[in-house]
Protein backbone atom coordinates (compact mmCIF):
# COMPACT_ATOMS: atom_id res chain seq x y z
CA UNK A 1 0.00 0.00 0.00
CA UNK A 2 1.52 3.30 -1.08
CA UNK A 3 1.48 6.26 1.25
CA UNK A 4 0.62 9.71 -0.12
CA UNK A 5 1.65 12.74 1.89
CA UNK A 6 -0.98 15.42 2.30
CA UNK A 7 -0.44 18.83 0.76
CA UNK A 8 0.81 21.23 3.41
CA UNK A 9 -0.04 24.90 3.58
CA UNK A 10 3.43 25.83 2.37
CA UNK A 11 3.12 23.59 -0.69
CA UNK A 12 -0.34 24.93 -1.40
CA UNK A 13 0.90 28.54 -1.29
CA UNK A 14 3.78 27.68 -3.63
CA UNK A 15 1.29 26.11 -6.00
CA UNK A 16 -0.82 29.26 -5.95
CA UNK A 17 2.24 31.40 -6.63
CA UNK A 18 3.09 29.35 -9.70
CA UNK A 19 -0.30 29.96 -11.31
CA UNK A 20 -0.70 33.57 -10.16
CA UNK A 21 0.78 36.66 -11.80
CA UNK A 22 3.79 37.84 -9.82
CA UNK A 23 5.24 41.35 -10.05
CA UNK A 24 9.03 41.65 -10.37
CA UNK A 25 11.19 44.78 -10.48
CA UNK A 26 14.67 45.18 -11.93
CA UNK A 27 17.00 48.17 -12.13
CA UNK A 28 18.34 48.91 -15.63
CA UNK A 29 21.08 51.26 -14.42
CA UNK A 30 24.31 50.50 -16.35
CA UNK A 31 22.89 47.18 -17.63
CA UNK A 32 23.53 45.83 -21.11
CA UNK A 33 20.42 46.14 -23.27
CA UNK A 34 20.65 42.66 -24.83
CA UNK A 35 21.38 40.81 -21.56
CA UNK A 36 18.64 42.71 -19.78
CA UNK A 37 16.17 41.93 -22.58
CA UNK A 38 16.91 38.19 -22.35
CA UNK A 39 16.33 38.11 -18.59
CA UNK A 40 13.15 40.20 -18.62
CA UNK A 41 11.73 38.18 -21.53
CA UNK A 42 12.30 34.98 -19.54
CA UNK A 43 10.07 36.23 -16.72
CA UNK A 44 7.48 37.71 -19.08
CA UNK A 45 7.09 34.33 -20.82
CA UNK A 46 7.11 32.37 -17.53
CA UNK A 47 10.15 30.25 -18.40
CA UNK A 48 11.26 30.36 -14.75
CA UNK A 49 8.20 28.35 -13.70
CA UNK A 50 7.97 24.53 -13.77
CA UNK A 51 4.55 24.77 -15.44
CA UNK A 52 5.94 26.62 -18.48
CA UNK A 53 4.78 25.60 -21.92
CA UNK A 54 5.56 27.47 -25.18
CA UNK A 55 1.87 27.80 -26.04
CA UNK A 56 0.70 28.73 -22.53
CA UNK A 57 0.52 32.27 -21.19
CA UNK A 58 1.87 31.80 -17.65
CA UNK A 59 4.27 34.75 -17.39
CA UNK A 60 4.53 37.49 -14.77
CA UNK A 61 4.63 41.28 -14.69
CA UNK A 62 8.04 42.94 -14.85
CA UNK A 63 8.75 46.55 -13.86
CA UNK A 64 11.97 48.03 -15.28
CA UNK A 65 13.26 51.26 -13.71
CA UNK A 66 16.04 53.69 -14.74
CA UNK A 67 15.69 52.93 -18.44
CA UNK A 68 17.41 56.22 -19.26
CA UNK A 69 20.68 54.80 -17.85
CA UNK A 70 20.67 51.58 -19.90
CA UNK A 71 24.04 50.71 -21.45
CA UNK A 72 25.47 49.28 -24.64
CA UNK A 73 28.93 47.93 -25.37
CA UNK A 74 31.56 49.89 -27.27
CA UNK A 75 30.13 51.91 -30.16
CA UNK A 76 26.82 50.00 -30.27
CA UNK A 77 24.91 53.22 -29.62
CA UNK A 78 26.11 54.41 -33.03
CA UNK A 79 26.31 51.14 -34.98
CA UNK A 80 23.07 49.51 -33.79
CA UNK A 81 20.47 50.40 -36.41
CA UNK A 82 16.75 49.79 -35.92
CA UNK A 83 14.74 49.39 -39.11
CA UNK A 84 11.15 50.62 -39.27
CA UNK A 85 8.75 50.00 -42.17
CA UNK A 86 5.04 50.78 -42.01
CA UNK A 87 4.48 49.49 -45.58
CA UNK A 88 3.51 52.99 -46.71
CA UNK A 89 5.31 55.12 -49.29
CA UNK A 90 8.41 56.76 -47.79
CA UNK A 91 7.79 54.99 -44.47
CA UNK A 92 11.09 53.12 -44.29
CA UNK A 93 13.52 54.50 -41.73
CA UNK A 94 16.86 53.32 -40.37
CA UNK A 95 17.45 55.03 -37.04
CA UNK A 96 20.52 54.47 -34.81
CA UNK A 97 20.04 53.54 -31.17
CA UNK A 98 21.32 56.83 -29.75
CA UNK A 99 18.70 58.88 -31.61
CA UNK A 100 15.91 56.62 -30.39
CA UNK A 101 17.24 56.83 -26.83
CA UNK A 102 17.28 60.64 -26.94
CA UNK A 103 13.71 60.74 -28.22
CA UNK A 104 12.31 58.08 -25.83
CA UNK A 105 14.54 56.77 -22.98
CA UNK A 106 12.43 53.61 -22.65
CA UNK A 107 12.26 52.65 -26.33
CA UNK A 108 15.63 50.86 -26.58
CA UNK A 109 14.78 48.67 -23.59
CA UNK A 110 11.37 47.91 -25.10
CA UNK A 111 12.86 46.91 -28.46
CA UNK A 112 15.49 44.63 -26.91
CA UNK A 113 12.92 42.87 -24.71
CA UNK A 114 10.44 42.56 -27.57
CA UNK A 115 13.12 40.97 -29.75
CA UNK A 116 14.11 38.52 -26.98
CA UNK A 117 10.52 37.25 -26.71
CA UNK A 118 10.93 35.60 -30.10
CA UNK A 119 8.69 35.50 -33.12
CA UNK A 120 5.52 33.84 -31.79
CA UNK A 121 1.82 34.51 -31.44
CA UNK A 122 2.01 35.22 -27.69
CA UNK A 123 4.57 38.01 -27.97
CA UNK A 124 2.03 40.84 -28.23
CA UNK A 125 0.17 39.55 -25.19
CA UNK A 126 3.34 39.04 -23.15
CA UNK A 127 4.70 42.51 -23.83
CA UNK A 128 1.55 44.05 -22.30
CA UNK A 129 2.81 43.00 -18.85
CA UNK A 130 6.00 45.01 -19.24
CA UNK A 131 6.16 48.30 -17.34
CA UNK A 132 9.01 50.68 -18.22
CA UNK A 133 9.97 53.85 -16.31
CA UNK A 134 12.79 56.25 -17.28
CA UNK A 135 13.86 56.90 -13.69
CA UNK A 136 13.42 55.37 -10.24
CA UNK A 137 10.01 57.00 -9.64
CA UNK A 138 7.28 54.35 -9.79
CA UNK A 139 3.57 55.11 -9.22
CA UNK A 140 2.05 53.85 -5.99
CA UNK A 141 -0.50 51.61 -7.71
CA UNK A 142 2.41 49.78 -9.39
CA UNK A 143 4.72 49.78 -6.38
CA UNK A 144 2.19 48.11 -4.09
CA UNK A 145 1.93 45.12 -6.44
CA UNK A 146 5.70 44.40 -6.56
CA UNK A 147 6.58 41.21 -4.71
CA UNK A 148 10.20 40.46 -5.66
CA UNK A 149 13.32 42.16 -6.96
CA UNK A 150 15.38 40.58 -9.71
CA UNK A 151 19.17 40.56 -9.63
CA UNK A 152 20.89 42.75 -12.19
CA UNK A 153 22.63 41.08 -15.11
CA UNK A 154 25.81 43.11 -14.58
CA UNK A 155 27.59 44.48 -11.55
CA UNK A 156 27.49 48.28 -11.35
CA UNK A 157 30.96 49.64 -10.67
CA UNK A 158 31.67 52.96 -8.98
CA UNK A 159 33.00 55.90 -10.91
CA UNK A 160 36.34 57.44 -10.03
CA UNK A 161 34.67 60.55 -8.57
CA UNK A 162 32.40 58.46 -6.32
CA UNK A 163 35.23 57.16 -4.11
CA UNK A 164 35.94 58.90 -0.82
CA UNK A 165 39.31 60.33 0.14
CA UNK A 166 39.93 57.43 2.54
CA UNK A 167 39.25 54.86 -0.20
CA UNK A 168 41.59 56.65 -2.62
CA UNK A 169 44.36 56.75 -0.01
CA UNK A 170 43.98 52.98 0.55
CA UNK A 171 44.59 52.15 -3.11
CA UNK A 172 47.98 50.56 -3.86
CA UNK A 173 50.28 53.11 -5.50
CA UNK A 174 51.85 51.94 -8.73
CA UNK A 175 53.34 55.32 -9.68
CA UNK A 176 54.49 58.03 -7.29
CA UNK A 177 53.35 61.38 -8.61
CA UNK A 178 55.10 64.68 -8.02
CA UNK A 179 53.71 67.40 -5.78
CA UNK A 180 52.53 69.49 -8.73
CA UNK A 181 50.58 66.66 -10.34
CA UNK A 182 46.98 67.60 -11.19
CA UNK A 183 44.20 65.08 -10.74
CA UNK A 184 41.62 65.54 -13.49
CA UNK A 185 38.54 64.98 -11.33
CA UNK A 186 39.71 67.35 -8.57
CA UNK A 187 41.03 70.29 -10.60
CA UNK A 188 40.57 71.20 -14.22
CA UNK A 189 43.67 71.72 -16.33
CA UNK A 190 43.81 75.24 -17.86
CA UNK A 191 44.02 75.57 -21.61
CA UNK A 192 47.68 76.17 -22.51
CA UNK A 193 46.72 77.76 -25.82
CA UNK A 194 47.84 77.01 -29.34
CA UNK A 195 51.36 75.76 -29.81
CA UNK A 196 53.52 77.91 -32.05
CA UNK A 197 56.58 76.45 -33.70
CA UNK A 198 59.64 78.56 -32.99
CA UNK A 199 61.40 80.10 -35.96
CA UNK A 200 65.03 79.00 -36.34
CA UNK A 201 67.42 81.72 -35.21
CA UNK A 202 64.72 83.71 -33.37
CA UNK A 203 64.76 84.00 -29.60
CA UNK A 204 61.64 83.32 -27.56
CA UNK A 205 60.04 86.39 -26.07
Amino acid sequence: MSFRRGVSRFDRVNQWLQFSRQWHVIDANQQDAELLGDKVARYLAGKHKPIYHPKTDCGDHVVVTNCKDIAMQGFDWKHTIYKFNMEYPKSKADIPAWQIHEYDPCRVAFLSIYRSLGNNLLRRRLIQRLHLFPDSEVPDFVRKNIGSQLRQVQEVVKRSDEYTAEERAAFPRVVKFTEGHVVDWEKSIPNPGRHTKPVPGQKDK
